[in-house]
């Protein structure tokens, strides 16, 4: 006798079945990923880091140092460079210092081959140095752009040119561009900032799809607010008590800040996978989600953000500095911002 099974499966049971299939292919695609990414080994590679001498730079240091590498720290300041190779000398962490300043393309040939004569390669550039001055657009002047510009922009690239070759000959490499959520998503009040961070998300992107066939890696970070210390060292125009209150409590707070030692954790396990983006903080990920699918709406919170919350234009064009305008505040801010001084103390700011 012949047995006729019916096939009873309703629609229902057909979606489900679907979303288990598709849920099974995700995480056998992710395993797949996982098992074939070949991790970067950080021991003994020499890496060398602008703006490494305080702030994420710095911290960016300890993350390395600990997983091995040789450090080469490049900033202005000889006494600050002197400071920051102290104290990762105190957690038996080797580092070279060279004062440059890398926003003069001239100062560029020499550092790399300052750092070619200690220890005769560059494994890993960090491209992290930066600059940050808060004020609404009547209050900026030529001179701001162009300096962004050129810390921010045009030294990365003349580096970039500086140790590419290096890195072709030796068929291996990586770039590691510390960029921010400011070149995604342009802010009212950092305009300089954001203009020279977006070319910079632009280049660094360019840039990693051109030399990955040479052996050459390119990782572009995007971090949000992080809790570095560099309030104190950014600099204010316009009304700038007001602009240095909004700055220094939006990114101390946690919440919509993070710590600076997670952020430089996430960029170095990027390096190590072989990532090409790092997207830090929720609140990050969040904005440049936002502005891409509700770019109107976006630009309307950000217009009536800058015409009812920030300070408005007064036209005052004097750059005042972070740590003499925090003397100005009492102790309620002091406590609100008690995580970023902490920060700052922590990585020489």
């Amino acid at each position: 006798m012949k047995l006729f099974v019916r096939n009873s499966r309703g629609p229902l049971d057909w979606l489900m079945l679907g979303t288990a299939s598709a849920a099974g292919l995700f995480l056998t695609g992710k395993i797949v990923r996982k098992l074939s990414v070949s991790k970067l080994d950080l021991r003994d590679k020499i890496v060398l880091i602008t703006g490494g001498s305080r702030g994420l730079g710095l911290c960016l240091g300890f993350e390395l140092g600990n997983r091995g590498a040789r450090l080469a720290l490049c900033a202005r300041d000889q006494q600050e460079l002197e400071e920051a190779r102290n104290r990762l000398a105190a957690r038996g962490i080797e580092a070279a210092v060279f004062p440059c300043d890398i926003s003069d393309e001239s100062q560029i040939s020499p550092l790399v081959g300052n750092v070619l004569d200690r220890y005769g390669r560059i494994d890993v550039l960090v491209n992290n140095a930066g600059h940050i001055i808060a004020a609404p657009f009547e209050s900026f002047d030529h001179s701001d752009f162009e300096r962004a510009m050129n810390v921010m922009f045009w030294a990365p690239v003349n580096l970039s040119f500086a140790v590419l070759p290096l890195m072709k000959q030796q068929r291996s490499g990586s770039i590691v561009n510390i960029t921010s959520i400011g070149g995604r998503v342009s802010v009212p009040h950092l305009l300089p900032y954001c203009c020279a961070k977006y070319a910079f998300v632009g280049f660094s992107n360019g840039l990693g799809a051109e030399v990955k066939s040479q052996g050459i890696h390119v990782l572009t970070a995007i971090p949000g607010l992080m809790r570095t210390g560099s309030y104190l060292n950014a600099q204010f125009k316009g009304s700038a008590e007001r602009e240095f209150a909004w700055f220094g409590l939006l990114g101390n707070l946690p919440g919509f800040s993070v710590a600076a030692s997670y952020a430089a954790r996430c960029i170095v396990n990027a390096l190590e996978t072989n990532r090409h983006t790092c997207t830090i903080s929720l609140p990050a990920k969040f904005l440049m989600r936002a502005e891409a699918l509700f770019p109107e709406t976006t630009q309307r919170v950000f217009s009536a953000t800058s015409q009812y919350l920030l300070p408005a234009p007064n036209g005052e064009k004097v750059a005042l500095s972070g740590k003499i305008l925090n003397n100005r505040f009492n102790r309620v801010f002091q406590a609100l911002t008690a995580l970023g001084k902490s920060a700052a103390l922590q990585l020489n700011e």
